[in-house]
């Protein structure tokens, strides 16, 4: 019987515990780790069944969650460790504010050990994830600036639990000196010093969230940064250029009249051949389609693409997209980006493109980035890792342009069939303001 009920409270403390790193927003990996540890605990159970206490068992089972909790976290070893202390304290101090009202700590006193434990883990179990997602959406109903406030709030929040915890510790030496530990007052002092404990590992979990945040956005602060510069670069070299074309014009005028006046026919549709390819090039030079962060980004990765592959922009954005430059910047980044990976893994006797097409509709704008792939068709198109050595550090792309996409409240489709791969972003348009710059 200890044998499946230690197994039981094994799963109970697994599901808490994983839902309360989701709740956080901590990434998973290695999900196979928690078989593993079902494993190791069925073994830990069988084995030491008959030689240690039930109480001891659940102890070992105890430490088995913490090293699965650990192992799934998809962070670096510093971060695995808090991350780790962070949800596992959350956990316990939560049911603990909680548990401080029942006699020794039980809800049900049915008379079957079984049933009691089983029951008590689902109050459990269910007071974790009810918290969980109240905390969830709250949080995730907060704007930028509301988040701010709210970070603020907590430090207030802190301060008074820390009063708390002074004055549970002052209270527990006062009932330790009077050897008293029974009544309504040790329980809710208790009760309230864990949930103090609780908004304190709260504020602690979304301060790591935040500050990852404010990490993630200079990255990409900077980034978007060091294309414009690129471009407004581009920008200046294309006027030199026009201005030395200017500069040279009359002289052209001169060779042109020159070989006319000598019938030298086949010597003029030379040089008006060679003139024609120079002004092609300016002229060509650079794609406009009134957005700044577009035209920065599509002109930066023009400049350093291969010259057999196909770029093609078509369409206009006449009015703002209803989404900060950063995003968009991410966003369309990742669409050029993961289609030029793409061209790299086609063989040079295959046709190589990218074709850009975007659309402007009432409410909403379409961003349509087609390019060829080496494959015929992709059957899961959610399930695309990266084909580079360096995984750790690549492979976000598709990840980064949904999360962008969800969170400025459009839409993402994708699809990957007939040797093609197509990603399509739709974001809503700023309709309070209709100016906007014409296609080019």
């Amino acid at each position: 019987m200890n044998f499946f009920m230690s197994l039981i409270e094994f799963a109970f403390l697994i599901v808490e515990a994983i839902w309360i790193i989701k709740c956080a927003n901590l990434q998973i990996k290695n999900k196979r780790y928690v078989a593993f540890g079902f494993l190791a605990a069925i073994a830990t159970s069988g084995l030491l069944q008959d030689k240690i206490s039930y109480g001891s068992i659940c102890l070992i089972e105890l430490f088995l969650v913490y090293i699965i909790v650990f192992l799934i976290i998809d962070s670096s070893i510093v971060s695995k460790i808090e991350s780790t202390v962070l949800v596992l304290l959350v956990n316990n101090c939560l049911i603990l504010s909680v548990k401080a009202f029942f006699p020794d700590g039980a809800y049900f006193h049915i008379g079957n050990k079984c049933v009691d434990m089983v029951l008590n883990n689902l109050v459990e179990l269910s007071i974790v994830f009810l918290f969980g997602f109240l905390a969830k959406r709250f949080l995730e109903s907060l704007i930028n600036e509301r988040r701010r406030k709210v970070g603020k709030f907590l430090d207030y929040v802190i301060t008074i639990g820390c009063l708390d915890i002074f004055i549970c510790i002052f209270s527990i030496y006062n009932l330790i000196q009077i050897a008293y530990f029974k009544g309504v007052f040790a329980r809710v002092v208790t009760s309230i010093a864990a949930l103090s404990l609780v908004l304190l590992e709260i504020n602690v979990l979304y301060k790591k969230w935040l500050v990852e945040k404010v990490q993630e956005y200079a990255k990409a602060e900077r980034e978007l940064y060091e294309t414009q510069r690129n471009y407004y670069i581009s920008l200046l070299d294309k006027e030199a250029e026009t201005k030395k074309y200017r500069h040279d014009m009359n002289n052209h005028m001169i060779c042109l009249k020159s070989l006319i006046d000598d019938e030298n026919y086949d010597e003029l549709r030379n040089y008006i051949d060679k003139l024609y390819d120079k002004t092609s090039v300016l002229v060509n030079k650079g794609f406009s389609i009134g957005n700044t962060i577009i035209d920065a980004l599509t002109n930066y990765y023009a400049e350093h693409l291969e010259k057999d592959i196909e770029l093609r922009l078509e369409g206009r954005l006449m009015r703002p997209i209803l989404i900060d430059d950063i995003a968009l910047s991410s966003i369309y980044s990742n669409m050029i980006v993961n289609a030029i990976e793409a061209q790299k893994h086609i063989s040079s006797e295959k046709k190589k493109y990218i074709h850009i097409h975007l659309r402007e509709g009432n409410k909403y704008a379409q961003l349509t980035v087609r390019n060829s792939m080496s494959i015929e068709r992709i059957a899961n198109v959610n399930a695309i890792e990266t084909t580079k050595l360096d995984k750790e550090n690549h492979g976000f792309g598709i990840n980064n342009i949904r999360k962008n996409v969800l969170d400025n409240h459009g839409d993402l489709s994708i699809e990957a069939k007939d040797y093609e791969f197509c990603v399509r972003v739709t974001l809503p348009l700023n309709t309070k303001n209709i100016e906007g710059a014409t296609v080019i």
